[in-house]
Parts: structure tokens; C-alpha cells; sequence
């Protein structure tokens, strides 16, 4: 063999086994995504001001609103800029809802389909949103696993279209984020423009509103200075000093946790006999339990609305805890109002 084949085989060998070993090394330093299933964890309702549509998604993702037409959340900051571009960012997930007047919800998914190219799109089916209802219409990027996958609900009440989106980058990951997509859908309440004549707005208008403002029955826990309690989690809660504010939309409707030290010597019962005096005008205490503890509770209220304020003691603090709900709506705020104060617990 000549010297100069020798050297040209040595040379093509050596840089096969540089491009081998490049490789081993890229594909070692290359993250594998973890493909479980995604909890959909604490979730947060959004509520739109202008068509009142609300959903919920999931606290820690990003949101992108334009009121009075949509709202999307996406898994990070990142999957945003992936939806936008598809060639950068996280391969996250959306959510969103939006809304539309003046038309129907045939129309509107006819016209989804016309505004994506090179994506294939399923015929409808019949299923329902918000209790109405609905076409559901899948779409992806056909052949690539990486590729757009998501589906979209239409549905629509009085000329008035909601819909629902929930998309991500392949089937594998409508699967990795298929409790979200299930959560948020099922969640959604649609779109609806409030009528008023003479004055007055009109039932169905008005039933809409109250089923929305209404506590939810699921909950989110709020932990605090050396407390927890839970909450309707369509309710906001607001650490307020050394406590809490939970409100929903009414301002007759909240639970509200505060906190204060006394001096040693004053037990519950004098410090609570103290506070009938000077702040619900001489109101009798009556014996109570809260969370399970011994407490005390003050009712009061007025004609609109009644309320309630227990005082539980650990150590040298004193927690109230009040709450209040609307006369007129006992029956839908009451119930849950109650349970999120018996969730109560000192740490």
C-alpha cells in the first residue's frame, strides 16, 4: 500500500470516529422531554368584561387577552412565541376561549378552516360547550410529529358564538396535556350580552349572571401567617396584613381572615366580649366550633345580605374570620361561603 493511501484511509477513519464520537456527545447533552401526563394544578378563572365568557386554566401559565375577543394561556412564555412562529420556543400547550356576534357557529368554524394552510382539518362533530350545543373540529400538521395538533368547539346563543381552543405540537403531547385541555374545556362558561329593557335586565340575562358570580365547588387553598383556608376558586384571594380577602364579583359575598396579638391574661371569651361591645355594637357571642377548634361567632348582617364573624385563638393571636353572603342568593352562595370557613385551619 502506498504511504499516501495509507494517510488518506487514516484520515477518513479518524474523522468517522470524530463525527461518531460528536454525535454520542450531542445526543448526550440532549434533554429528552418528559412526556407524563400534566396536572392541571391550581387553576385561576378568567372572566371576560365585555362578553362575560369565563374559563379556567392553570395558575402558572401565561396569559395574552384581548377583552371582547379572546383569551389564551399558554404552558410558558416560550410556547407563545412557538404558536406565533413555529420555528422557536418551548413545544408547550395552549388554551383560550373567544367570542364573536352577528353569526353562527357553523359559519365560524368554516371560517377557522379557511385561515390556517397546510393543515388538515377533521369534519365536525356534534358535542356540547357550557351546557350548549356544539360543533368540535381537530386540526394538525399531517406527517409531522412536531406539528400543530389541537382541536376548536364552536358553539353559539343568540347570534353570539363562544369557542373553545386547545392546541399543542403533535399527538403525543395532546396527550401529555390532556387533563389541562379536559379541565379548562369543561369549565367554560360561553359568551352571553346582557339585555336590558326599560331599565331592567332581562331573566336569562340575569340568571347568566348569577350562575357565573356564584361560588364555585372547586377549591384552592390559600396559606397564610400560621393559617390555611380554602376557597371557591372562581373566587380571588387577596393576602390583606397579617390575613386574607376572598371575593368573587359581589361585594356582599367574601370571606375575610385578619389576625391580632394580645397581651397574656385575655383568653377568647374576654376578647371577644371586648369586641361585641365596641364593634358589633353589643352583639351577643354564641359558642361555636371552627375547623374542629372551639370558637366563637357574631351574627349580624343587614336587610341585603347577612354575615358572620367567628374568633378562634392559638397562643397569644386571635384570628376572625368573617364572611358574608347575599339574602337574595343564600341558597347559591351560602353553602360554599360555609365550607371555605370550616376549611380554617391553624398551622
Amino acid at each position: 500500500m502506498k504511504t499516501h493511501e495509507f494517510r488518506m484511509k487514516s484520515w477518513v477513519t479518524t474523522s468517522l470516529v470524530s463525527l461518531a464520537l460528536i454525535a454520542i456527545i450531542a445526543g448526550c447533552g440532549k434533554k429528552e422531554e418528559d412526556m407524563s401526563p400534566v396536572q392541571p394544578g391550581e387553576m385561576v378563572t378568567y372572566k371576560d368584561l365585555v362578553y362575560r365568557f369565563s374559563f379556567k386554566a392553570p395558575k402558572a401559565w401565561a396569559a395574552e387577552s384581548v377583552p371582547g375577543e379572546h383569551t389564551f394561556y399558554y404552558s410558558t412564555p416560550s410556547t407563545e412565541t412557538r404558536f406565533q412562529k413555529f420555528t422557536e420556543g418551548d413545544y408547550g400547550a395552549r388554551i383560550g376561549v373567544g367570542a364573536m356576534e352577528h353569526s353562527t357557529k357553523e359559519k365560524v368554524a368554516n371560517d377557522f378552516k379557511q385561515s390556517m394552510d397546510n393543515v388538515t382539518f377533521s369534519n365536525p362533530e356534534n358535542t356540547t360547550l357550557g351546557g350548549l350545543p356544539a360543533i368540535k373540529i381537530s386540526y394538525s400538521i399531517q406527517g409531522d410529529e412536531d406539528g400543530l395538533t389541537g382541536y376548536r368547539i364552536f358553539a353559539d346563543k343568540d347570534s353570539l358564538v363562544t369557542y373553545f381552543d386547545a392546541a399543542t405540537f403533535g399527538q403525543n403531547r395532546m396527550k401529555k396535556y390532556a387533563q389541562i385541555f379536559d379541565a379548562a374545556e369543561k369549565s367554560v362558561q360561553p359568551a352571553f350580552v346582557l339585555k336590558v329593557t326599560n331599565g331592567k335586565i332581562d331573566s336569562a340575562s340575569l340568571n347568566a349572571m348569577i350562575e357565573q358570580m356564584k361560588p364555585s365547588q372547586t377549591f384552592s387553598t390559600f396559606n397564610g401567617s400560621g393559617f390555611s383556608i380554602q376557597y371557591p376558586d372562581n373566587f380571588h384571594a387577596s393576602p390583606m396584613g397579617g390575613g386574607v380577602e376572598i371575593k368573587g364579583e359581589r361585594a356582599d359575598a367574601m370571606v375575610r381572615v385578619d389576625a391580632n396579638t394580645v397581651d397574656k391574661g385575655i383568653d377568647l371569651n374576654k376578647y371577644v366580649d371586648e369586641n361585641a361591645k365596641k364593634t358589633y355594637h353589643g352583639a351577643t357571642a354564641q359558642s361555636a366550633t371552627l375547623g374542629g377548634q372551639p370558637a366563637k361567632v357574631i351574627s349580624y348582617g343587614s336587610a341585603g345580605a347577612t354575615a358572620r364573624a367567628y374568633f378562634v385563638m392559638s397562643g397569644q393571636k386571635v384570628y376572625r374570620i368573617t364572611v358574608s353572603w347575599p339574602n337574595e342568593l343564600e341558597g347559591a352562595f351560602r353553602p360554599a361561603l360555609e365550607k371555605s370557613v370550616q376549611s380554617f385551619r391553624v398551622k
